[in-house]
């Protein structure tokens, strides 16, 4: 008699592989904004108010501080008024800079059909900053404290 054949079990072949995994559910980001105001979106104006709370738990010396960042009164503008058109400079004043905002806030609001069509590859920059506050200098702390001001950092 012939001796016995080892029983090998195989993978599935790749056809049904990909039907299993298109039957489990995949994670986006589109089901995410899809669910609309619900838990996807954040609230840009308690970054600031997050971040102290964090300084608060997490600065034992209280040195950090919040920044406050203003603009110029004058802004430089680089345009191009074609394609292929070399690109102009000019400045703008405050009255300016308002109707050149209002400019792109009105033509957002036409690409986005007043809000009806999602901007689903926008981004938004966000800039927070925060200022660390020393006491005393870097050599007054080496040689006075005889502490490396580095490693609290």
């Amino acid at each position: 008699s012939a001796p016995a054949q080892p029983t090998v079990t195989q993978p599935p072949p790749q056809t049904q592989r990909q039907q299993q995994q298109q039957q489990q559910p995949q994670h986006t980001d589109a089901a995410a904004t899809s669910a609309g105001a619900s838990s996807g979106t954040r609230d840009y104006t308690e970054v600031p108010k997050e971040m102290d709370q964090q300084f608060e738990k997490l600065d034992t010396d209280s040195a950090l501080r919040p920044t406050i960042i203003k603009p110029s009164e004058t802004w430089t503008k680089k345009a191009q008024k074609a394609l292929l058109a070399s690109a102009t400079t000019s400045t703008l004043r405050s009255d300016e800079q308002k109707a050149e905002k209002d400019a792109a806030f009105d033509l957002l609001d036409a690409l986005t059909k007043s809000g009806a069509l999602p901007l689903t590859h926008a981004s938004l920059h966000v800039v927070v900053a925060a200022t660390h506050c020393f006491d005393k200098t870097v050599t007054e702390t080496v040689v006075q404290d005889n502490m490396n001001p580095i490693e609290k950092v």
